[in-house]
């Protein structure tokens, strides 16, 4: 299973019901409902962000496997790990 390739945006002119997320071409990727405390458009922002934010976590990642940094388990590395993972559908 491949998510729609990134980059998403969130789409600034949404309609008054809805905080829309469409992907690199222009296609509906998803949607969060209105609301009136700003949290959903924040929601909508995080998700439409969500490829970016898993890149550049792998690449982080990725860096710390190259500059030989080891696994010792630190809190930020589970947490690294488990996200990408859920990211990925392996968790």
């Amino acid at each position: 299973m491949e998510p729609t390739k990134g980059p998403w945006h969130y789409q600034e002119d949404s309609d008054a019901y809805t905080h829309i997320i469409r992907g690199s071409k222009g296609e509906f990727i998803g949607s969060a409902p209105q609301g009136t405390n700003g949290e959903c458009e924040a929601n909508a922002r995080i998700m439409a962000a969500s490829p970016e934010l898993l890149e550049a976590l792998k690449k982080i990642m990725e860096m710390r496997d190259r500059c030989y940094i080891p696994n010792d388990g630190d809190w930020w590395d589970k947490m690294a790990n488990s996200a990408i993972a859920k990211a990925e559908a392996k968790s």
